[in-house]
C-alpha cells in the first residue's frame, strides 16, 4: 500500500514533468546495467556480438587490413549511431518506469540513478528531499493563478 502523501507527491511530479517544469536527469550508466529495472541485455550484446563477428569474418576472408577497416567502421557506427540511440531508449524507459508508480520512483531514487531539475534548482539523491522539491516547484496553473 502506498503512503497517500507519497502518491500525491508522485502525481504532482508526473504533472510537473508533463508540463516540463521539472526535468528528470537519468544516470544512464546505472540504468543500463544488469539489475536495473530497465536494462535490456540484447540492446548491447547484439550490436557488440555482430561487430565482433564482422571483424573476425573480415579478417579471415579479407586479411588484416580489411579486419582493421571493419573494426574502425564498427567503432564509428557504435559511437555515432548506436550508443546515442541506446542512451535515448534507456532514458525513455527510465522515465516511463519512474512515472509508473511511486514505489518505482523511490526504488530508482534510492539507487541514486535520477535527479530532478527545475530551472536553476536541482535535487540529487541521497541527500536531496524530492518530496519537498516537488512541493516547492510551481505548476503552470499555480503560476497563472499567482504570478509574481
Amino acid at each position: 500500500m502506498t503512503d497517500p502523501s507519497l502518491a500525491e507527491s508522485h502525481a504532482r511530479l508526473k504533472r510537473l514533468v508533463a508540463q516540463k517544469r521539472v526535468v528528470l536527469g537519468v544516470n544512464i550508466g546505472l540504468m543500463a546495467r544488469p539489475g536495473s529495472p530497465v536494462f535490456r541485455r540484447i540492446e548491447t550484446a547484439l550490436p557488440l556480438g555482430l561487430g565482433m563477428f564482422g571483424v573476425i569474418a573480415a579478417t579471415i576472408f579479407g586479411g588484416v587490413w580489411l579486419g582493421i577497416l571493419a573494426l574502425t567502421l564498427g567503432i564509428a557506427v557504435w559511437f555515432l549511431f548506436l550508443l546515442p540511440r541506446i542512451k535515448d531508449q534507456v532514458y525513455d524507459r527510465t522515465l516511463a518506469f519512474v512515472l509508473s508508480a511511486p514505489e518505482a520512483f523511490e526504488q530508482v531514487w534510492q539507487a541514486g540513478a535520477v535527479t530532478l531539475r527545475a530551472g536553476e534548482r536541482e535535487c540529487r539523491p541521497p541527500e536531496g528531499d524530492w518530496l519537498r522539491f516537488v512541493a516547492e516547484t510551481r505548476s503552470r496553473e499555480e503560476e497563472m493563478e499567482h504570478p509574481e
